[in-house]
């Protein structure tokens, strides 16, 4: 009798899950529905910043600042912090190029913080730029921000033990800050 009883609560089970993965089918083709990203996607194209010629291309993390540009050199980093700068509009224009000796992951991003009236720093939701690091130049907008708010980047590669190098141009600044050196843009490097 149990035996017998487990067969046909097996086949209730059979059956229901059949009529829940029917019910969901029209007939038509419809379109799946996507889960909207919270990164803003790049687009192939973009250049990069003139750099002066005094500055250091071959740091390890810098920034020099010309009109309202921001020009960001990384060589074999995994995260930095860009200074704090303020923007002359509602929005930015990130251009970056990076390579990795990465066999497998390639993308990286450089998400927006903003300072806070405490002195602190806090994400910006769905201010993330995501690019592609295969030598190509890569551009995205973030827009909605504040003038005379102070933002910085985070330029974010977690693959392990690899690393990214390349360069960034952040356009539509009014200004940014040095570090405490006198020396642009030296961030810290964050955990990997």
């Amino acid at each position: 009798m149990k035996r017998r009883n487990l067969r046909l609560l097996a086949l209730l089970l059979a059956l229901v899950l059949s009529a829940g993965l029917f019910s969901g089918c029209s007939g038509e083709d419809d379109e799946p529905v996507e889960t909207p990203s919270k990164e803003i996607q790049s687009t192939p194209g973009g250049s990069g910043p003139t750099f002066s010629e005094e500055f250091d291309q071959t740091a390890r993390f810098a920034t020099e600042t010309s009109g309202d540009t921001m020009g960001v050199i990384f060589n074999r980093i995994q995260q930095r912090d860009t200074p704090y700068f303020t923007t002359a509009g509602s929005s930015i224009t990130i251009s970056a190029m990076a390579t990795t000796e990465s066999p497998s992951r390639f993308g990286y991003r450089a998400s927006l913080w903003q300072q806070t009236d405490y002195g602190t720093t806090q994400y910006t939701e769905g201010n993330t730029v995501a690019f592609t690091a295969d030598g190509q130049w890569y551009t995205g907008t973030i827009s909605g921000l504040t003038p005379g708010v102070r933002y910085k980047l985070t330029i974010a590669y977690y693959p392990g033990s690899y690393s990214i190098n390349g360069s960034m141009a952040v356009q539509g600044l009014a200004s940014a800050d040095t570090d405490e050196d006198g020396e642009e843009g030296d961030g810290e490097e964050g955990e990997g």
